[in-house]
């Protein structure tokens, strides 16, 4: 029996310029070192520092590898979409020389990567959303091999949060009824339009199931909201639009056998 995974083919150039970048590549490479929300925080959540591992699972485009290879890590992207990798690549290729020879693009799975190095820094950025629950199985088991024990950081940003859009989202459109009736859209409207493609979006999560897919690490999982809505401002911390999480690996303490 075949199990189920989200088409490659989706995921083309076009999915990745037309709506940030009008379809236009060299408006992505020209953005590249601008301040951009999800390259900055998961940096920064990440403590990363110069000379580091980084492994940078379904790095799309390129821009979070980017700027790793900018801060002087040795980094490696690993997609399964050709477009995103050629993309990533014109990115990779505007790097310095001695930034651009520490790092490394890779079409293949996550999973086949072999065990015989160990990453400071794996970012798993959008990512939990696009994989069926075998396929995170599969990932997070791959991943805890590929991790550096205790200093090792799994960084992961998944949205939008099940809970937001399922409860806090329409709440917000009832209480602003007269907006939303003026718009002439209904409350509870076909949620894809808003909160991306449902063909690719599979496996959206609340703070809770992420957790349970972490089993094993030693996890810290929150919620985020930007929106300076009341209702956003008091539900966040657990329905947030975007769950965020920190894990580690801690290596087992070996007991002494003449004890």
């Amino acid at each position: 029996m075949r199990l189920e995974a989200v088409d490659s083919n989706i995921y083309d150039a076009d999915y990745y310029l037309k709506d940030g970048y009008g379809g236009d590549i060299n408006r992505f490479i020209g953005s590249l070192d601008k301040p951009s929300p999800l390259v900055d925080y998961p940096i920064e959540v990440a403590n990363l520092r110069k000379g580091e591992r980084v492994l940078d699972v379904g790095c799309g485009i390129g821009r979070l590898l980017y700027a790793c290879a900018k801060i002087g890590c040795i980094v490696e992207g690993y997609d399964y979409s050709q477009d995103a990798l050629d993309i990533a690549g014109k990115a990779i290729d505007t790097l310095p020389q001695d930034l651009k020879k520490n790092t490394r693009l890779k079409k293949d799975d996550v999973k086949n990567i072999p065990d015989v190095k160990k990453y400071d820094v794996i970012f798993m950025c959008d990512i939990v959303e696009h994989l069926y629950d075998w396929e995170l199985k599969l990932l997070f088991n791959k991943l805890k091999e590929l991790l550096q024990p205790n200093t090792g950081r799994l960084i992961i940003h998944t949205a939008p949060n099940r809970w937001y859009i399922n409860f806090i989202f329409p709440l917000k459109r009832i209480l602003n009824l007269p907006k939303t009736l003026k718009k002439k859209k209904g409350i509870f409207y076909k949620r894809s339009k808003y909160f991306y493609d449902e063909s690719m979006h599979v496996n959206e999560q609340t703070p809770f199931s992420l957790r349970r897919h972490l089993k094993g690490f030693y996890a810290k999982v929150w919620c985020q909201d930007g929106s300076s809505n009341l209702i956003s401002i008091l539900t966040k911390k657990l329905c947030g639009c975007d769950i965020w999480a920190v894990a580690r690996v801690k290596k087992p303490k070996i007991s002494n056998p003449a004890g």
